[in-house]
């Protein structure tokens, strides 16, 4: 989505990547193309800001953000092997509006079952606002609030559209997906995760 400036707009628009430098319009939509960015708009009075952001972005987190993790989640045992997964509903949106109980294959019985062949799990089941939620099977499910937006504020900084996840080892690397998915990537990436440290 490209933004042209009518007669009666007057406003800004920036392109930035993901480090929040302004790149040209056609930089932003060549790399938007490859798949790996997801393009997020923002906009206010007087400035529409367009951002690319990591689809599949890694990182570690120090061993304090760890034990704060599992606190929050209330894991309390250690979890030497297991590989931490939160699926993250940030709220309704133009993605996950439809009020139909819902297909997606995560909710399949076999998504659990081929995620413990991978590793050890520790799963969760994380929402930010539960408007449209029910539909996701929330009682099911068991989705848990984010309280304070730690969870948000640690992986999820935006509001990605549809839902989110990430894959959590047990010295605190990990692997997020922003945006709409499938139970395939999360298998992928435990995967990767699981033999890359």
């Amino acid at each position: 989505m490209l933004f042209h400036i009518g007669f009666s707009q007057q406003k800004k628009i920036k392109y930035l990547n993901e480090v929040y430098e302004e790149i040209n319009p056609k930089e932003f939509i060549k790399a938007k193309k490859t798949g790996k960015y997801l393009d997020l708009y923002f906009e206010n009075d007087t400035l529409i800001q367009c951002l690319l952001v990591r689809r599949r972005p890694i990182g570690k987190l120090n061993k304090n953000q760890f034990e704060k993790l599992k606190e929050n989640l209330q894991i309390k045992n250690t979890i030497e092997d297991d590989l931490v997964v939160i699926i993250y509903y940030p709220g309704k949106d133009s993605c996950n509006e439809a009020e139909k109980y819902s297909t997606w294959n995560v909710f399949d019985s076999d998504y659990l079952k081929k995620l413990k062949k991978i590793s050890g799990i520790n799963h969760h089941w994380i929402y930010k606002d539960d408007e449209n939620l029910k539909y996701y099977y929330k009682r099911k499910i068991g989705w848990k609030k984010d309280k304070n937006q730690f969870i948000e504020k640690l992986f999820f900084k935006y509001h990605y559209p549809c839902f989110s996840f990430v894959v959590i080892d047990s010295k605190g690397n990990y692997m997020a997906y922003y945006g709409e998915f499938g139970k395939q990537t999360v298998w992928e990436l435990a995967k990767t995760l699981k033999k890359a440290y």
